[in-house]
């Protein structure tokens, strides 16, 4: 059995809908996604007690997440991470940016180490963030003892970061709880 398929030639003016789409729907789609709300977080600085008052105590010592946690720029809001999956541990600060970073950021600096800082620690995959991106694996400064190159985080919708950092080729995730943004 064979049939064959004729293509239709348009005019290049002539925008090409598919059959069936009611009319000024993609006009609504398209005014939807300008003026879209996105979410509006706080910064870790807005809350009294910092980090302590973003978790929740999940029994056993553990703190998780009590907040969606969403890209710090203004106008993003993209939602990083959602409510109880991230641990709160202090551990020793990274160096995430070169040395010669100067540009300004709209990120607030880390700790030099060895100083310590408050991160959110995912585990035990890259599928439990609903967006992320990931940098080409990079030496740091911080590069843990085992000699493994990182990955940098950022935000998947708008390239903002680094935010974190994991291992490359790791199942463990570090958001820096400084480099986010809470939603309540």
């Amino acid at each position: 059995m064979r049939r064959e398929l004729h293509r239709h030639a348009l005019a290049a003016s002539e925008p090409v809908a598919p059959p069936n789409v009611p009319a000024g729907l993609w006009e609504a789609l398209q005014r939807s996604a300008i003026t879209r709300n996105r979410a509006v977080g706080r910064a870790l600085a807005a809350f009294p007690n910092g980090a302590q008052d973003l978790a929740v105590d999940e029994g056993q010592g553990t703190l998780r997440n009590k907040h969606d946690l969403l890209c710090p720029r203004s106008g993003c809001g993209s939602v990083i991470l959602k409510s109880g999956i991230a641990a709160l541990v202090e551990r020793m600060s990274m160096v995430l940016e070169p040395p010669e970073h100067t540009a300004a950021t709209l990120l607030p600096p880390l700790p030099v180490p060895p100083g310590t800082m408050n991160w959110w620690f995912i585990t035990p995959n890259a599928m439990a963030f609903e967006n992320i991106g990931f940098s080409k694996g990079v030496i740091s400064e911080g590069t843990l003892s085992t000699g493994k190159r990182l990955k940098l985080l950022s935000c998947a919708d708008c390239d903002l970061g680094p935010l974190g950092w994991c291992e490359e080729g790791g199942s463990e995730f570090w958001l820096a709880c400084s480099r986010v943004s809470y939603r309540e």
